[in-house]
């Protein structure tokens, strides 16, 4: 029995691993500059980045970056390393945790990205708060649709029984 639910209990869990097979980590180096990062950010259609030095992730550099400490600082962007505006030491969570774990990490130190390692501790990917709203947009629609199948399925069923040698054969549409 204990097995049977750890079984249920791992089939419930959605790891990370799963959700971010096939993604690319983008990232920039701390030495470019902000202008350049944001053209990465914009080419790339992402909020935000990795900053990499060698192997190692040494922050993350986002758009509330370049609004917080950036633009509303009257910086010039073309002037202003990345290094000297990214958030600094990104929370990390294993690529093998659920993705219910990252909701509450983000939700608890009020961050929007976490830096996904590996075994090794190495940079997998780096999630963020859109990413985890589109999953659960998806499941929902998913439950919505599976929902709505069960329901018409059984509104639109046909009903038969047998009178009198004959078959009588009941449907009801739930508009009539």
């Amino acid at each position: 029995m204990g097995q049977q639910n750890e079984a249920q209990e791992d089939k419930a869990m959605e790891r990370l691993k799963d959700f971010l097979e096939g993604c690319d980590t983008l990232w920039v180096s701390p030495k470019s500059t902000v202008r350049e990062a944001v053209k990465y950010l914009c080419d790339n259609k992402i909020g935000a980045v990795l900053v990499k030095v060698d192997d190692e992730a040494v922050g993350v550099f986002s758009e509330r970056d370049l609004m917080h400490r950036v633009i509303n600082q009257g910086l010039n962007p073309d002037e202003v390393l990345v290094e000297e505006v990214m958030s600094r030491n990104p929370i990390t969570i294993h690529v093998n945790d659920d993705i219910n774990l990252a909701k509450a990490l983000m939700h608890m130190n009020k961050v929007r990205h976490l830096l996904v390692v590996g075994k090794e501790g190495e940079v997998v990917g780096l999630l963020s708060v859109r990413d985890l709203m589109e999953h659960d947009l998806a499941a929902s629609a998913d439950l919505i649709h599976q929902l709505n199948d069960k329901y018409y399925e059984r509104a639109y069923a046909a009903k038969w029984r047998i009178s009198s040698n004959r078959v009588i054969v009941e449907t009801y549409h739930p508009d009539s």
